[in-house]
């Protein structure tokens, strides 16, 4: 079986999106744009660490504090609002998700040595499993990322969920064994099911070069990796999702006000301020831009 391997070639970048749930980007970011990144988004974390607003993210792994995430980066730059933007890696979301489809997340993810390796697992976790007629349902609401179901990571024989959302993982730095590569399970997304905590399976670490994207469905068993190396690993993550679900960041209400006013019509609507059939409406259902809570009627009496 030859997996992925990096490409500017969008017909093959699906095909490899198809059948093993994920394909990577080449040369997506030019050398001097990558570091640019990787600066910005060193200089962002250590001012976070300073002040006291660094965020280690607790599910990755028991015990791991070294990790670093830097949330939020639609307030941090027009640089990163533009990824968010990027022609390619939205084609590819388009052809998932649909064309109303939504930023959910923009973040950073900074692997340092010494971390503890993240336990693989699947986005849509939280997406119930398909049921015969008249057949007990899970509860969406009631779901956890715990509540299973496991299995293999092998094509199922009964009708699974949908592809709900999808990830965008920019290179800031070369992605390699030693600094932490991101791992996939090829062919996970067609299982239906979870990984196992207690197994172990055959992922294959995701390695390429700075200025690469590494694109993932959100029903592929993936994982960030063991950083051995004397270096961090920069990644800054796009996440989309269908137009019906609940963003993984709170885009409308976290977005600083300078920053929404300041925004193109297309990165509004694609941080969820635009209603999609009436779904995401304020007070008109077909306003272009949903208007905040202050501008709306409030209580009124004669």
């Amino acid at each position: 079986m030859s997996l992925p391997e990096p490409t500017t070639d969008q017909a093959s970048q699906i095909a490899d999106l198809d059948e093993f749930g994920y394909c990577i980007i080449a040369d997506a970011l030019s050398p001097d744009d990558a570091s640019a990144l990787r600066e910005r988004i060193s200089t962002q974390a250590q001012v976070e660490r300073i002040q006291d607003l660094d965020f280690h993210y607790p599910a990755e792994a028991e015990g791991d504090d070294v990790n670093q995430w830097v949330y939020q980066l639609i307030n941090k730059g027009d640089e990163f609002q533009q990824l968010a933007l990027h022609p390619e890696t939205r084609a590819l979301a388009t052809y998932l998700l649909g064309a109303e489809h939504l930023l959910s997340s923009l973040d950073a993810h900074i692997t340092y040595p010494g971390n503890k390796t993240m336990p693989l697992h699947a986005d849509q976790w939280w997406m119930p499993q398909p049921v015969a007629p008249g057949t007990p349902h899970g509860r969406q609401g009631d779901l956890t990322r715990t509540s299973g179901p496991y299995g293999d990571p092998t094509p199922a024989s009964v009708p699974i969920a949908p592809p709900l959302a999808m990830n965008m993982m920019w290179m800031a730095s070369d992605f390699t064994i030693a600094n932490g590569a991101t791992r996939i399970v090829p062919g996970s997304h067609l299982s239906g099911c979870l990984p196992d905590p207690s197994r172990l399976y055959p992922a294959v670490p995701i390695e390429a070069p700075a200025g690469s994207v590494l694109v993932w469905e959100g029903r592929t068993w993936h994982a960030a990796g063991l950083n051995t190396a004397d270096h961090p690993r920069f990644g800054i993550v796009t996440y989309y999702c269908a137009p019906i679900m609940r963003g993984l960041a709170n885009l409308t209400y976290g977005m600083r006000s300078e920053v929404r006013d300041a925004m193109s019509p297309e990165l509004l609507k694609l941080c969820g301020f635009t209603p999609w059939n009436s779904y995401g409406m304020t007070d008109d259902p077909d306003t272009t831009v949903a208007r905040s809570g202050d501008e709306t009627a409030g209580r009124l009496d004669t």
